[in-house]
């Protein structure tokens, strides 16, 4: 069974990513594991180690040459909220696996609202458990008895884990006293905010006024993410450290510098802790894997880890611009990920992918490959069983 290291990050002045497509105004909320990946590999180099020696014992596709098969030294999920002691996960895409049809008739407004679910039923959902009767209540009245809601029905807990969640989310903010838990789906573990900013032109001294977008957390919560470690103690050729030191000494390095857009003005600077991470289902030979990690099938994987029954997938495109030492920056190519939460076939294994841009001869060639993370890292799953 995967055994994961956990990475709490607790945001400082709350962060932005850019979501494609979309303007500086939106966020997206939580942070993938291509995104995390990137921003080590380039805080090694900062730190002055070798980016390439970093990578080699990964799979990796390279732009214009053969697959380049590798042990990865590691492997790591997206990073997902947290509030206090309750973990939360990516929700699982084929839902109707877990529901039955008249479920997703009569709630399919709320079960399609859910984005993260607690860990509690995470496990269940892995353990093939029919998850109808543990929805939450809609808004009427009725106390829940199995299912909590936070954030309008975006995070799902169950009813024991609210006694792990922060005192600022389970209890009023004036008298201190616990909350009923039908209004827990009230309380928001994160704010998304648009802040006003202002540019200056350079010759006019104009000045001109747009909007960013930032994600802020409630006291006590932020995101975290699991690192599967397979050989933490190897050296890294070249630099004289553990692919473990390599790891601590990035994520410090990014703990000042921030992760994510809109850097300069605060955003994306974290505190971090490293601690005993949760243990995942294992998979079955012939079985199922919902990957908490974005993935990019290798060509001999396809389309064999997409097909047969219970496999369900979101596709994501993911581009934005990249940043190189001594390069001006650019657009990196687009690449097509399997989103988190997907289900695929349990032998999925995945690699690294060279987006750098490609330009006509004539104009010259990036002078580095440009690594996107797209490894799968997930949870086995059994059939359910309705009995």
């Amino acid at each position: 069974m995967p055994k994961l290291t956990e990475y709490r990050l607790t945001f400082r002045a709350g962060f932005h990513l850019g979501i494609r497509g979309v303007g500086l105004e939106k966020s997206a909320l939580h942070l993938p594991a291509d995104t995390l990946f990137a921003a080590l590999v380039d805080a090694h180099r900062r730190a002055g180690g070798d980016p390439d020696a970093f990578v080699a014992p990964f799979p990796r596709l390279p732009v214009d040459g053969a697959p380049v098969e590798g042990d990865p030294p590691f492997r790591l999920t997206s990073a997902f909220p947290f509030a206090g002691r309750v973990r939360f996960f990516p929700m699982p895409i084929p839902l109707p696996r877990w529901f039955t049809p008249d479920t997703l008739r009569d709630r399919r407004k709320a079960i399609k609202g859910i984005r993260f679910v607690s860990e509690a039923l995470f496990r269940r959902m892995a353990a093939g458990e029919p998850m109808d009767d543990r929805l939450f209540p809609t808004e009427a009245p009725p106390t829940p008895t199995t299912g909590v809601a936070l954030q309008g029905g975006q995070f799902w807990l169950t009813v024991e884990e609210v006694a792990d969640l922060p005192e600022t989310l389970r209890t009023h903010p004036r008298t201190g006293k616990p909350l009923p838990l039908r209004a827990l789906r009230g309380r928001k573990l994160f704010a998304q905010t648009r802040v006003p900013h202002v540019t200056v032109d350079r010759i006019t001294s104009a000045s001109e006024v747009f909007h960013a977008g930032r994600v802020s957390f409630a006291p006590g919560c932020g995101l975290w993410f699991g690192v599967a470690w397979q050989r933490p103690e190897e050296t890294i050729p070249g630099d004289g450290l553990t692919y473990r030191e390599a790891f601590r000494r990035a994520l410090a390095i990014l703990a000042d510098d921030g992760l994510g857009g809109e850097r300069s003005t605060g955003y994306g600077a974290f505190d971090w802790t490293e601690g005993e991470g949760p243990t995942l289902p294992e998979a079955e030979p012939d079985g199922l894997l919902c990957i908490l990690s974005r993935y990019h099938p290798r060509r001999t994987e396809l389309p064999r880890v997409l097909l047969g029954e219970g496999t369900a997938y979101e596709l994501t495109a993911v581009g934005g611009w990249l940043r190189s030492w001594g390069e001006a920056a650019q657009r990196r190519r687009r690449l097509w990920l399997l989103a988190e939460g997907s289900v695929v076939r349990a032998d999925a294994t995945g690699d690294l992918v060279d987006v750098r841009p490609l330009y006509p001869a004539s104009n010259g060639r990036f002078p580095h490959p440009v690594w996107r993370y797209g490894l799968a890292l997930g949870a086995g799953l059994k059939e359910v069983d309705r009995g």
